[in-house]
């Protein structure tokens, strides 16, 4: 077991959360709602290995180990170990397999997805994919427990670089109460819309998705395309613009929480076409919001969402524009999926992923 201290009676795990990736996409909403539920709890000793100029968890800031090295940062390999070298009986919890070398502390890692390693070919340089194989073989040897957020991920990590399977634990991610507690709010847009969440790394698959929609503008000429958490770089104004339709795509960049939930909430319906996912919080998220969702199987999408969703093959624009097409055309069809993805969603909640989690940090 963890090294532990007594307070009020009871043991105390005490444990170093790595926050500073609490600004990205889909890791930060992983370190917003586990890390803070673990911390929550009581039963937990924590502090955080926080990034300057980032946010904050909702904790004693007298807890937070300030740090300027972020992720990939040499710098992290010696800043790290130093910072935390006097908390030798704490455990260390990195949500990304990426993690300081050489720090002291026993570890624990969660690998969300295997991507780079799955489609190599979409990630340049190639050295990013062998700086990538380098940590997963670290992590293969010094981590007390890995932390796969689906059976698919857990599975990669077996096939690929050959895990012990009985050192990885798949707990599935929740989703914020926040998705389900809230009222409808009124569309942020004056126009009906198909709306994506993400961003725009090409394991995303926006190209079949913009391809897609431009199959079906002269059909639907009042739709749009919102595609929401997207910077579009020079390439992709330029596919847009070449497929006819750049008067009809709506790009946001990173959008707030509640934000998020109006553009969902504004929605027709929702579409989401990765190639390949370790999880997949966008469709849940959308489906708790009471939107149908069309979804690429990809990685553990068919794993996660069941079938709750419409699928279609990820390499075919033409039949992601005939589902599109019918959840237009079809209420009645797009309502069904409206109804059980919501039933769906309700499964993934944060408690149920908090309490799985410290159950193997205590007994670890």
């Amino acid at each position: 077991m963890l090294e532990c201290w007594q307070r009020s009676g009871g043991f105390v795990v005490k444990i170093l959360f790595d926050t500073r990736k609490i600004q990205d996409y889909g890791i930060g909403v992983y370190i917003r709602n586990l890390f803070q539920g673990i911390a929550d709890r009581g039963d937990f000793e924590c502090r955080t290995i926080h990034l300057k100029s980032t946010d904050y968890l909702d904790l004693p800031r007298e807890s937070s180990i300030e740090v300027t090295a972020k992720n990939y940062d040499f710098r992290e390999h010696a800043e790290i170990p130093w910072k935390t070298r006097m908390y030798k009986d704490y455990c260390y919890f990195s949500p990304h397999y990426v993690y300081p070398l050489f720090i002291s502390q026993k570890l624990f890692v969660t690998v969300h997805d295997l991507i780079h390693f799955k489609f190599p070919h979409l990630f340049r340089p190639a050295v990013r994919v062998e700086v990538g194989k380098f940590f997963m073989r670290q992590v293969q040897k010094k981590a007390a427990i890995v932390f796969a957020v689906s059976h698919t991920t857990k599975n990669d990590l077996r096939d690929l670089f050959g895990f012990d399977e009985s050192r990885v634990k798949v707990i599935y991610n929740g989703i914020a109460e926040i998705f389900f507690q809230q009222e409808p709010h009124p569309s942020v847009f004056d126009f009906p819309y198909v709306l994506y969440t993400g961003n725009l790394k090409p394991h995303k698959n926006l190209s079949a998705l913009i391809k897609a929609f431009s199959l079906i503008k002269d059909r639907f000429p009042d739709f749009r395309l919102v595609l929401a958490g997207v910077l579009p770089d020079h390439a992709f104004k330029q596919s847009v613009a070449h497929l006819g339709i750049a008067d009809k795509v709506v790009t946001k960049g990173y959008l707030a929480q509640q934000d998020l939930i109006r553009f969902i909430d504004g929605a027709e319906f929702f579409v989401f076409p990765s190639l390949y996912e370790g999880f997949g919080f966008p469709p849940l998220e959308a489906m708790a919001r009471k939107k149908a969702v069309i979804s690429s199987p990809g990685g553990s999408l068919k794993e996660v969402l069941g079938d709750n969703v419409l699928y279609f093959s990820p390499d075919s624009a033409e039949e992601l524009a005939e589902k599109i097409a019918l959840f237009i055309e079809n209420a009645g069809i797009k309502k069904d999926y409206e109804i059980k993805g919501f039933a769906h969603s309700s499964h993934f909640r944060w408690d149920e992923t908090i309490q799985q989690y410290a159950s193997v940090l205590i007994d670890k």
